[in-house]
């Protein structure tokens, strides 16, 4: 049975829990889901699709945010490391900010909040669940996801792991990152080479059982704003 991992004090319980909250809030505003604004897009077209676009997956280890799970990779070993001193994120803080996009500038202005101790103690807790241990409880939380293989071996891509996380963090529907995880390379990169799917916007490629749904909810878009146009000249 997986054990959730526990800070030794109330006070870090705290700070992980007010750290993951505003780092999610922030990363939420500048790299919103993709799915969550196509499905809004289309129901203000009054489009409806017989499938949903987006999934609020239930999360594991006190998560309240799906995008805690992007903070979560890196430090579950998917991924970089925390600097190994406070002279090294030092080092990290002191670059210039001029360059910086500015979603890059409000992170590295909310990191400076947070002393390298603090953010270690996230770190570490983090660190403590594993990639199995991580996908074993959302797949117990979210059934939907169950069925769904992890383990790469006929998949097209390379970071099936990764891709799993991140596919819950973002909503995408299980049959899409199940399309993504499972299908054999070659039939993934003809997909991915399909010209039809450049009309798609979601930020990932939707399972092509959806394709002819999708590009008539297109094209029904395409032919309101023409009417619009129409009535405006």
């Amino acid at each position: 049975m997986n054990k959730k991992p526990n800070f030794e004090t109330a006070e870090l319980n705290l700070l992980r829990k007010k750290f993951l909250h505003d780092w999610s809030a922030l990363e939420y505003k500048y790299n919103p889901p993709s799915a969550l604004m196509q499905e809004k897009r289309y129901a203000e077209y009054g489009i409806k699709l017989p499938f949903k676009i987006y999934y609020n997956y239930k999360m594991p280890f006190g998560f309240k945010s799906s995008y805690d799970l992007l903070f979560w990779l890196p430090h579950g070993g998917l991924g970089y490391k925390m600097p190994d001193s406070a002279e090294k994120w030092a080092e990290i803080n002191s670059i210039p900010q001029k360059d910086m996009r500015e979603h890059d500038k409000k992170l590295m202005d909310f990191y400076r909040t947070f002393s390298y101790e603090q953010l270690k103690a996230v770190s570490d807790w983090l660190g403590q669940i594993s990639p199995n241990e991580m996908i074993a409880e959302i797949k117990r939380l979210n059934p939907e996801l169950a069925h769904i293989k992890t383990d790469g071996k006929t998949s097209g891509i390379s970071s099936p792991l990764i891709d799993f996380i991140q596919g819950v963090a973002y909503g995408f529907p299980p049959e899409d990152i199940q399309f993504c995880l499972e299908a054999p390379h070659e039939e993934f990169h003809k997909i991915l080479s399909d010209t039809r799917f450049e009309q798609i916007r979601h930020g990932h490629i939707p399972a092509p059982a959806k394709l002819d749904a999708l590009l008539a909810a297109e094209e029904t878009i395409k032919q309101i704003e023409t009417q619009r146009k129409s009535g405006r000249e």
